[in-house]
């Protein structure tokens, strides 16, 4: 099959570190998953904030105002605030991943100040505990938290699409079944399934049980294929094929390039978005097609048309 860029869209990078990181040597390294060009040529990415979890709020917001500057001034890339931007390529749809500057009822105020500044994609945690529930990497008791709901009703309420990736099992059921009851989707924007090749991720992944369950309530599920975390690219593809016939139209894309810094840092069958065309092929060959397109851009592009305010 014929691939073209312009129908890529990737559920999770972390573009910023492109222009962030501090030396040429670094930016270089990542440039290799997904340079700058080649970003301007696909449909468009998830484009991620990172996150201080022990930092004092306004040092928090101050954070992200620096990376806000360094995502937006990116030349030939276009921010996503609506459904009617997503025609075009270089889009970018900003996603917070993780809010740790949200700790009392007063707090949920900067919701609407995300929303202005452009975000349109929150994960309510990183693998760290806070306010709102429980990480991957935290308290594998702690759910969802009442200050946590009140946060996602708020924010499903302004617009914003809510992501599972980096809670932990609990808490994700959690979201799960709140979204189902406000008849609200919960993503998973990229990870893998059960537990991770390497313990220290610990509840990092989404049990296979549970993938009904977010596809019920119209979720998009992504899939990253770093080897931290599936150990062999035959598992990876194994996980594919799993999504291919349990959730064909719900399952993407969430490459994860250029936040991949731990090594090993990819696959050799995988090395970058330079490789899409061939992932594609071979996706096409195992599964057909349609899922093919789905995975690599269509699945998110229905989702962000059904969810994303219309302009």
């Amino acid at each position: 099959m014929e691939l073209k860029l312009e129908e890529v869209w990737d559920f999770h990078t972390d573009l910023r570190l492109l222009v962030m990181l501090p030396t040429r040597r670094q930016r270089d390294k990542l440039a290799e998953q997904l340079d700058l060009p080649t970003a301007r040529r696909l449909g468009g990415v998830f484009s991620a904030t990172g996150r201080l979890t022990e930092t004092a709020r306004h040092e928090q917001w101050q954070q992200l105002e620096v990376e806000l500057d360094a995502i937006t001034g990116m030349p030939g890339m276009t921010l996503v605030r609506s459904a009617g931007d997503l025609t075009g390529v270089g889009r970018q749809l900003l996603h917070a991943e993780g809010v740790y500057f949200v700790n009392s009822e007063a707090d949920l105020d900067d919701l609407g100040r995300m929303w202005e500044v452009g975000w349109r994609s929150i994960a309510p945690m990183y693998n760290e505990d806070n306010a709102l529930g429980g990480g991957a990497r935290g308290d594998a008791a702690r759910g969802l938290t009442p200050l946590g709901r009140k946060f996602c009703e708020r924010a499903w309420d302004r617009g914003f699409m809510i992501d599972a990736a980096h809670a932990n099992h609990r808490t994700q059921l959690d979201l799960v079944e709140m979204g189902r009851t406000l008849e609200r989707a919960v993503h998973y924007s990229h990870g893998h399934l059960d537990a991770p090749a390497r313990r220290l991720y610990r509840q990092r992944g989404m049990p296979r049980a549970t993938v009904e369950k977010f596809v019920a309530t119209g979720g998009v599920i992504g899939l990253t294929p770093y080897p931290a975390f599936v150990g062999r690219w035959e598992r990876h593809m194994e996980e594919i094929g799993f999504l291919a016939r349990e959730a064909p139209r719900n399952a993407a894309l969430g490459s994860d390039f250029t936040g991949l810094i731990a090594r090993p840092l990819m696959f050799r069958e995988f090395r970058g978005a330079g490789e899409l065309g061939k992932f594609a092929d071979t996706l096409a060959d195992a599964h057909g097609e349609a899922f093919a397109r789905d995975y690599c851009g269509r699945a998110l592009r229905r989702a962000l048309e059904a969810e994303l305010p219309p302009k």
